[in-house]
């Protein structure tokens, strides 16, 4: 074999392992970065501890929510819960939906227990994302008093999810209130739970309810409903209103009355 024969084999050698290796490189990059789309519940690669999902179903729309008269917190369904005999389980998983084409937060589930709450002594940090529909109104003497509050679907006292964007929404300091007062008893049901060494869960999903396009919702159902025995079982909705204001749930401007 002369010198070009020689030299035209180990050429060959030596393409036949670079394609082997491009395969092998390939094969191993797939296994370990795989599109985002073929994850399974469509898991966000910028937080893989919290599965972010296109969409998760809602049994609520704005034609079930009936006007508002007065009465901030109403029932929905009798009080009780949508959640489905699959929907129970005990494992932790917190889902938020991909905002919308209107970049407006959807449905926030979760399972609660001790293993999704912010570790003792953490401290929560600021928030910085606006939410749709976020135009601040300030009034008061010295400006004292504001009308908005960036409204956490999952509390942070529970999912430990802050500056999250598909978990927030812009809603009144009334309506975030009237949340808070549900989320302390989802908190502190788990709370008494551990004390007696019980590893404890509750089913608790927040579903903000739009009238058509605008930026702002006219409430949130939320739903919560504990797993391991009874204890906590509701289903309210709360209107994203306050008083002595007219509120354009449009564009989120608001007018304070006289």
């Amino acid at each position: 074999m002369n010198n070009k024969e020689d030299m035209k084999e180990k050429n060959l050698k030596q393409i036949g392992i670079i394609v082997v290796l491009i395969i092998l490189l390939a094969l191993i990059g797939y296994a370990i970065f795989p599109n985002q789309e073929e994850l399974p519940n469509n898991i966000s690669t910028e937080n893989t501890q919290t599965n972010i999902v296109n969409n998760i179903y809602t049994n609520v729309s704005i034609n079930d929510i009936p006007e508002y008269s007065g009465q901030i917190v109403i029932d929905i369904n009798n009080n009780v819960p949508y959640f489905e005999d699959t929907d129970i389980t005990t494992e932790n998983f917190e889902y938020y939906s991909q905002l919308d084409e209107f970049e407006r937060a959807g449905v926030a589930f979760a399972n609660i227990c001790k293993h999704t709450m912010p570790p003792e002594g953490t401290e929560r940090g600021s928030l910085s994302y606006k939410p749709t529909g976020w135009v601040q109104y300030l009034y008061g003497e010295n400006n004292r008093y504001h009308l908005y509050e960036r409204c956490h679907l999952i509390a942070w006292q529970l999912g430990n999810e802050n500056n999250n964007r598909q978990n927030l929404i812009t809603g009144t300091v009334q309506m975030n209130d009237a949340m808070v007062e549900y989320e302390n008893i989802v908190a502190n049901w788990i709370k008494q739970k551990n004390e007696q060494g019980k590893d404890y869960h509750v089913l608790y999903r927040v579903t903000p309810i739009y009238d058509g396009e605008n930026e702002l919702a006219t409430g949130v159902e939320i739903e919560a409903k504990s797993v391991e025995e009874d204890g906590v079982s509701f289903n309210k909705f709360i209107y994203n209103v306050q008083d002595n204001f007219e509120i354009d749930y449009r564009t989120g401007e608001a007018k304070l009355l006289e």
